[in-house]
């Protein structure tokens, strides 16, 4: 279980990322929509702050980076000392192994 102190951060490309995915979910199904499914997110960005071991281990891309899926999307992120750091959101066709974008 995780420090009650712990908390998470978004990177300036995961926050990039989510308005992304809301903007294509709003074009393709509506304002509702597109609220609903990223708004999902903070559930998924708190289960890591509360579990955050719950992830797989990512060493194919990163060392230290884990992901895990929530529906069409992959959340990648790291384990730091107080805090969860959210690296990105891809969704999951995107060809992460060879990524360009990754943070060391």
């Amino acid at each position: 279980m995780a420090s009650p102190n712990i908390f998470y951060e978004l990177s300036q490309e995961a926050d990039r990322d989510l308005e992304d995915i809301f903007d294509y979910t709003e074009s393709h199904f509506g304002r509702n929509q597109a609220r609903g499914y990223v708004s999902g997110f903070e559930a998924v960005f708190q289960q890591l702050c509360n579990t955050p071991h719950v992830g797989k281990h990512r060493k194919d891309i990163r060392v230290g980076l884990r992901s895990l899926v929530k529906e069409q999307h992959v959340v990648f992120y790291r384990i730091l000392t107080d805090r969860i750091r959210i690296v990105r959101v891809l969704h999951g066709s995107r060809d992460v192994l060879n990524f360009s974008q990754w943070q060391p």
